[in-house]
């Protein structure tokens, strides 16, 4: 079963540029090869602008997360990986 992940707030044109910028940020993950959600608040339709709290894909975001996607509502992707734990590769001691 996979798993929401490093999930961050990316502004972008599009769901392409907001996938590159966050894969641009080197995010170290468990899974050698997790899955990248990209999805657009302001496109699904349970989305409350106004609300505190909200449930975006996988993830639910606080007060926060809110007020950070409130500040460009248009350009806000909320990004995250989708890591399976079967795949985690433990490090090296």
């Amino acid at each position: 079963m996979q798993h929401p992940t490093n999930t961050r707030i990316i502004f972008a044109d599009s769901v392409a540029e907001a996938r590159e910028k966050y894969l641009a940020l080197n995010i170290k993950t468990k899974d050698p090869n997790p899955g990248v959600e990209v999805l657009k608040p302001i496109e699904d339709e349970e989305f409350d602008i106004n609300s505190d709290i909200n449930l975006i894909g996988e993830v639910s975001v606080g007060p926060s997360i809110m007020e950070e996607i409130r500040k460009d509502p248009a350009r806000a992707f909320v990004v995250y990986f989708l890591e399976d734990p079967q795949n985690f590769v433990e490090s090296a001691s």
